[in-house]
């Protein structure tokens, strides 16, 4: 499952052991790339919270969390940001940068 973020409920989807927010916009073709990946990884790993942000609907949680490019994943434990990485990624690539925050 993959949920969908706003700069209200954010907060609230954080409060997890783990979870990823995958920023994206509408117009960014490495965040279509990514998306189908992103789902299916959301199947596969239910230890972790999958979550999107669309900063061009809601411009404030891209300024919030200072996405400067599309598409960025932040990694959080116990709602701290442990990780960042971005660019559109494969299946392999993807589950590398999820298994660093799981068990780095």
């Amino acid at each position: 499952m993959v949920y969908e973020a706003t700069n209200q409920n954010i907060d609230e989807l954080l409060k997890t052991d783990y979870a990823v927010v995958d920023f994206y916009g509408d117009h960014c073709g490495a965040c279509v790339v990514l998306a189908p990946v992103y789902n299916e990884a959301s199947n596969d790993l239910a230890m972790l919270r999958f979550i999107k942000a669309n900063v061009d609907q809601d411009r404030e949680l891209g300024e919030r969390f200072h996405i400067k490019a599309l598409p960025t994943l932040l990694g959080f434990r116990n709602g701290e940001l442990v990780l960042e990485d971005g660019g559109a990624k494969d299946q392999a690539a993807l589950y590398e940068m999820l298994g660093k925050l799981l068990y780095a």
